[in-house]
């Protein structure tokens, strides 16, 4: 009995074995964690599913389709200029010496504000002039009075029939003498004002010139002085130029388009700018000219355009990318450019129908502040991948790769 136990041992401990491994497979089983769901999973190679959740944690966004009013541009490279109708440079009228240069380069000045002032023999020739011209008005003004004396008396010795009619005729002839003579004064005076005015000085009450001595030299309008080029001391001659003022709140964008696209830039379309110091940021402005001639060495046409500068951020001789419109406006469908993938040179978007993001081949347009025009594959209020559109690319392809 007992050889037959110790025979069967062994056997039951095999058995107990063999019931424990499925215990606790199943303990193992029922008290694990349920693995995390898949953030992605690719339907037949076209859509990519997603649950809200996943959306969020791999940063897709969603926005909808948007209708823009456009017209078609083309870019071209440019520079920033001055705005040669808000620029004066000034230079000198005489010959002279430069007395007193206060301004300097980087100064905001105003309209009438005197930059410096210069010493010449002109300026005394013309108070000599104006003094003359003075002195000869004053002393017609005199001669006039007394043929007009002289008048009154003829006509009351006439009224008497003490003088004949010929002699208050006589001093009727020598009062209009005297009435044109003034005339030929005055106008000589007023010749005289207007030489000083010419140079600058305008202080018509000192005839003696004490203090219009120094010739200035004014700014014509509010703006930045840019260039100075003269010193206290400098000699001068009729041309020297001695400033550069401007109205740095506006700018010209100086850019060169090809020929072929020339018929189509218009004078008053807007455009926009873009500059290496505002990334991301374009300033706004309208063509103002279009040049009536090609360049002969690049065979390109020059086209104008005003920006408005009001904070005077863009400054002149800054290389710009200049966009132009080239037709009239129109409605077109736009979508930001980050939601834009391509695949086997396929242009695509993600459309979202709820949970799914479906696959959409476009057809594209330019590309304008962000936005890239969409010509055809979408309907306006449809809603696409925005943000995060890469990774729903790469779970795509993923997708494709598995089914492969």
């Amino acid at each position: 009995m007992i050889p037959a136990l110790a025979r069967r041992g062994p056997l039951l401990f095999l058995g107990a074995i063999g019931l424990l491994i499925p215990a606790v497979a199943a303990y193992r089983y029922f008290s694990a964690k349920p693995e995390a769901a898949p953030t992605g999973l690719a339907v037949d190679g076209q859509s990519v599913a997603l649950s809200s959740g996943a959306q969020r944690t791999a940063g897709i966004t969603v926005e909808a389709v948007r209708t823009l009013t456009r017209s078609d541009r083309i870019e071209a490279p440019g520079a920033l200029a001055l705005d040669e109708k808000r620029t004066a440079r000034l230079g000198s009228l005489v010959e002279g010496v430069v007395v007193t240069a206060d301004a300097e380069v980087g100064d905001r000045v105003r309209n009438g504000q005197v930059l410096a002032q210069l010493h010449s023999h002109v300026v005394h020739d013309a108070w000599a002039d104006y003094r003359k011209a003075i002195a000869e008005g004053r002393r017609r003004e005199n001669e006039l009075a007394v043929a007009r004396q002289v008048e009154q008396r003829a006509s009351r010795l006439l009224a008497a029939m003490a003088i004949s009619r010929q002699e208050l005729q006589r001093a009727e002839a020598d009062r209009v003498a005297a009435e044109e003579q003034l005339d030929m004064a005055r106008t000589e005076v007023r010749r005289a004002e207007e030489a000083l005015e010419h140079y600058g000085v305008t202080n018509k009450e000192d005839p003696s010139g004490e203090s219009g001595e120094y010739i200035p030299v004014r700014s014509p309008l509010d703006g930045v002085l840019l260039q100075k080029s003269l010193t206290q001391g400098t000699a001068v001659t009729p041309g020297t130029p001695l400033f550069v003022v401007s109205d740095l709140r506006q700018l010209w964008a100086v850019a060169e388009v090809d020929e072929t696209v020339s018929p189509v830039v218009k004078a008053g379309r807007p455009v926009s700018l873009t500059v290496a110091a505002y990334p991301g940021e374009s300033f706004a402005g309208a063509v103002a000219f279009v040049a009536d001639m090609v360049n002969p060495k690049t065979r390109r046409v020059t086209v104008r355009c005003t920006v408005p500068n009001p904070d005077l951020r863009l400054k002149p001789e800054m290389y710009a990318t200049i966009t132009l419109g080239t037709g009239e406006p129109r409605r077109v469908l736009a979508v930001p450019s980050s939601a834009v993938q391509e695949i086997d040179g396929k242009a695509l978007v993600f459309v979202h129908d709820g949970r799914t993001f479906v696959r959409r081949e476009v057809a594209l347009g330019p590309e304008a502040e962000g936005l890239v025009e969409v010509r055809s594959g979408l309907r306006g209020g449809e809603r696409v991948a925005a943000g995060g559109s890469f990774l729903l690319k790469s779970e795509l392809l993923k997708g494709s790769l598995a089914e492969e």
